[in-house]
Formats: C-alpha cells, structure tokens, sequence
C-alpha cells in the first residue's frame, strides 16, 4: 500500500525565497502565477492580509474564513493552502532572521505569529490601523521592487518591524479562547518542538520546567484545556499528518522518523487518534478537491 501510495502522491513544494531576496511584498490578483500561491510547506514568516470578504485560508490542516482586514499569520514549517485564496488580499513574507536581529525584534515576531500561544493564526485589525498599515505595505513592495542589488534591505527590516508593532497596536480583541496567561505553558510547547520525537513522557518535559508532572499537568490543563501527553500527542499528529500528505515518504519512514520502532503500534496510535489508519487519511487527501 505504501508503495501505490508513493507512485499516487505528489509532494507539495516546499517553497523558498531567492537566494538574496530576504523578503517579498505582493498584490495577488486572480489570474496570477505564482508559487506562494500553490499549496505549499514554509519555509518563512508570511502575513496573508486580506481586503475582502471572500476565500479561505488553510493552515495545518484548519480551514479558516477570509475578512477584510484580517491578517493570517503563518510560520516556518507550517503548511499552507488556499482552494480560493480571494481576488483582493495582499502578502508579506519574509525569511527567518530577516527581522529578528535582536531580543526585542524577536519578541516582535513571536507576539505576531503566536508561536508559542494558543491564539488562531490571524489577527483582526481594527479600521483605525489601515491608515498606518497601507503605506508600510507599498513602501515595503515598492523597496522589494527595486531588485536585488539596489533595494535597501536595512530599510526594508525597519519597515517590517513598523508594519508589525502599528499591527499589534491595532489589533482587535479576539473573542475565542487562546490568551496565554502563564509563560510556562508557552516555554511547554517551545520544548514539545524540539522534543516531542524522542520524548514522549510528561515527566521530561516537568522536569526541564523544575514542576512536578501532577502540577504541569494542572497548569496546561486550565490554560489549554489539555493533559501534557495530549499536546505531545497533537503535536506528533500534526507533522505524520504533514509527510502523510505533502512527501512521499512511507508510513514505515513516517513512524521511525517520529520515534516510533514499531510501524505497527504507530498505525494503531494514528488510528486511535484520528479514527482511520495513515493510508485512509492519505487516500482520503489525495482524493479530496481541496488538496
């Protein structure tokens, strides 16, 4: 099965900036040809700024609505698509450590795209921020136009970071749950990322925070509304679900490179999670008109 599978699937691109091009601002338009515009896995910070009403955003797997003026924040390694992705809306996207030059640029962009939070992948903003938000943008697109070789990248950052901090700054409340409230749950998440193929225990990661595992467990617990080995858990589903459909990888390699020995008892896990085996979920994207 893993073999048919392979021969079916075509991976979704993994796409990059031009070497020397640390940033692109673009106006889509409906007839238009280009990649950031395909189903595709990040390799970048991009801002999906939509003007109207129309289209939808799929991030990891979530579809969510276009608004205008909602700004959809997406990250390095997530994986985005967009069955139609609306005929008014406006990127930004931007390598990593491009901006984060320093503690407090870094902090900028980790505020933006809620690495660490709980918070949907897009922010609202409020009217009185497009006024500061339109020309930020033109400015950064007409700079980035300028060509490799005359455009004032140190410009472009201070611009970036501009854009960024008037977009907090206007940023409309969100009305659905997610506000971090205790930074130990983000620092929770920051070590699930880097260790969720090989550590699998609760007691690891209560450890590296000095709780004990009943109190970790009662801190993520009221913030997110999950155990410690239900966020490991998502997490692992998140990137099998990631190789499942966008490599050709096989299940067997899927398992093995998330820490499992077993292929079989990652088959069964997978299964008891999502209610279906790796290949029906495989089958079942492949087929499915969105992807």
């Amino acid at each position: 099965m893993d073999a048919i599978m392979s021969d079916m699937i075509l991976p979704i691109r993994q796409v990059r900036l031009n070497l020397g091009e640390p940033c692109r601002a673009i106006e889509v338009s409906h007839d238009q040809d280009d990649p950031f515009l395909e189903p595709h896995r990040h390799e970048y910070w991009e801002l999906v700024w939509c003007k109207e009403d129309k289209g939808t955003q799929s991030i990891d797997f979530v579809e969510y609505e276009n608004r205008t003026n909602r700004l959809f924040t997406i990250a390095p390694g997530q994986v985005h698509l967009s069955e139609f992705m609306g005929n008014n809306v406006r990127l930004l996207v931007f390598v990593p450590g491009f901006v984060e030059t320093n503690k407090r640029s870094t902090q900028l962009v980790e505020s933006v795209f809620a690495t660490h939070s709980n918070r949907p992948p897009y922010i609202d903003c409020s009217e009185e921020g497009i006024p500061y938000l339109e020309p930020l943008f033109n400015m950064i697109r007409e700079e980035c136009e300028r060509g490799e070789k005359e455009c004032d990248w140190g410009l472009v950052e201070s611009l970036i970071n501009c854009f960024l901090r008037y977009l907090l700054r206007y940023a409309k409340a969100s009305s659905e749950k997610g506000e971090q409230r205790d930074t130990r749950v983000g620092q929770l998440v920051e070590l699930i990322d880097l260790h969720y193929k090989e550590e699998k225990k609760c007691q690891f990661y209560a450890s590296k925070l000095a709780l004990t595992s009943k109190r970790l467990n009662e801190i993520v617990k009221a913030e997110r509304g999950k155990t410690v080995t239900q966020l490991i858990h998502d997490r692992i589903m998140l990137e099998a679900n990631r190789d499942l459909v966008f490599s050709v990888k096989t299940i067997k390699t899927i398992a093995l490179e998330l820490g499992f020995e077993d292929p079989a008892y990652f088959s069964r896990f997978y299964r008891k999670q999502m209610s279906e085996s790796p290949a029906e979920f495989r089958l079942r994207c492949v087929d499915s008109t969105t992807l």
